[in-house]
């Protein structure tokens, strides 16, 4: 199937002559498509991603055992994004990845862990990958592949992209199609996207209802019930905005329980308040809570302030089921049953974490960032600093720690404990054209 989509695209791009100059067409929220949009255009992207880290935890396949280990990974990844006007109301997009991996650890458990996310139960596998010389992974990978129609006040999105809910900055958690860790080694942006058709109507200029089908495979099997069956997602959010703020509803349906929650952001002090909170409901578990709530604001002298917290009720140090299928998976990797309690959920080891950050623009060129996250229950702290750099004209440069301190006598494991002997250091180059 995912061949054939390939095709399929690269047929049609084929068949269309390209021109010269475009305007750039947002992927959220379009109402309407700017008749002088060129039929086809073509952007992407180099990324070169380094990264270096220290474990004592690698598995190690020929002895089965745990052993100390340095890790390197070089990450070159090619993005092409082409996207091909089909009429006024109609245009297909894509991001198309070639990537490049060195490592000094793959084929192994901590590899799959960073640089493979599991597609277990995915309605297709965009991925292809290839190793070769031990060292070295090719991977082709359909990142972004979606169709937009805009007809009227309607917006159907039908194909795989990226679905976000929520107004929060470090921990959404009305983002439950594809939540995403504060920690996560790479940006929102690339993020794993989802498989569904979405359904967006506009009844008035600051109102959207948006409605969002995604099937899943049930056992990573395709077969009658793809259409339907206990793993489809199905999610509806209301938004509106009255004055200075903006209210989102939200429910739904999503890997086998029922949800309900709400999100606000409002203006305040001249910053942004905001809050969410979400209700969750298994079919094989009691109920649970997400929330977070968080206020932001720039001050006059370019710095940048953000305070956050999350709570998260479901929490693997105070849920053994969880837990248990969390430290299977790492292991034997995802089935059924691991997968009715681990999919689209924000893993977390424990239930209370505050957030700051602070942004500085150093220079018109030069940007510095630190965020720290207090894990309250584990009583650890999590620190991330950040230096950007615009080289050149559509080039950055930027370079990353993620560092962890856990105190003594905490009452729980800490989800930072594997930052506290040994940093993971990240550099980062991105050249877009």
């Amino acid at each position: 199937m995912t061949q054939f989509i390939i095709l399929l695209w690269l047929g049609i791009i084929l068949q269309l002559p390209p021109t010269a100059e475009a305007k750039e067409v947002h992927e959220a929220d379009i109402l309407l498509i700017d008749k002088d949009v060129s039929d086809f255009t073509l952007r992407g992207s180099y990324k070169n991603l380094f990264t270096y880290f220290t474990t004592d935890n690698y598995w190690d396949e020929k002895t089965n055992t745990y052993k100390h280990k340095r890790l390197f990974a070089d990450l070159n990844r090619i993005r092409l994004s082409p996207e091909i006007k089909i009429s006024e109301n109609v245009f297909l997009h894509a991001d198309i990845d070639n990537e490049v991996i060195a490592a000094n650890y793959t084929n192994s458990r901590t590899f799959d862990g960073y640089w493979s996310p599991s597609t277990y139960n995915d309605l297709y596998d965009a991925d292809i990958d290839h190793s070769f010389h031990d060292h070295y992974v090719y991977r082709f990978n359909l990142h972004r592949l979606f169709a937009k129609i805009v007809t009227g006040n309607f917006t159907i999105t039908l194909g795989r992209q990226q679905i976000r809910f929520g107004s929060g900055r470090l921990w959404n958690p009305l983002d439950i199609l594809n939540p995403i860790s504060p920690t996560f080694i790479e940006g929102a942006e690339d993020q794993k996207g989802t498989d569904a058709v979405r359904l967006e109507y506009y009844p008035g200029i600051s109102t959207e209802i948006a409605i969002v089908y995604a099937p899943k495979r049930t056992d990573d099997k395709l077969d009658g019930s793809i259409l339907a069956n206990q793993n489809t997602n199905a999610v509806c959010r209301i938004r509106t905005t009255m004055k200075d703020t903006d209210i989102a509803l939200l429910g739904g349906r999503v890997t086998q329980r029922n949800l309900g929650g709400i999100d606000i952001a409002t203006i305040l002090w001249d910053g942004i308040l905001r809050g969410s909170l979400l209700v969750a409901n298994p079919d094989h578990a009691g109920a649970y809570l997400l929330g977070s709530a968080g206020y932001e604001y720039t001050f006059k002298n370019r710095i940048y302030f953000l305070a956050e917290y999350f709570y998260n009720q479901n929490a693997i140090n105070h849920n053994s089921t969880l837990s248990a299928a969390f430290s299977e998976s790492t292991i034997y990797g995802l089935n059924e049953d691991r997968y009715s309690y681990l999919a689209n959920q924000f893993i977390t080891f424990n239930r209370h974490y505050c957030a700051i950050a602070l942004g500085y623009d150093i220079s018109p060129l030069l940007h510095g960032d630190i965020f720290t996250i207090a894990d309250i229950e584990g009583r650890g702290l999590y620190f991330s600093p950040v230096l950007r750099y615009n080289l050149l004209e559509n080039l950055d440069v930027s370079v990353t720690a993620m560092m962890g301190i856990v105190f003594e006598n905490a009452p729980y494991a800490s989800d930072f404990s594997e930052f506290e002997d040994y940093p993971l250091i990240s550099a980062t180059l991105i050249r877009y054209f």
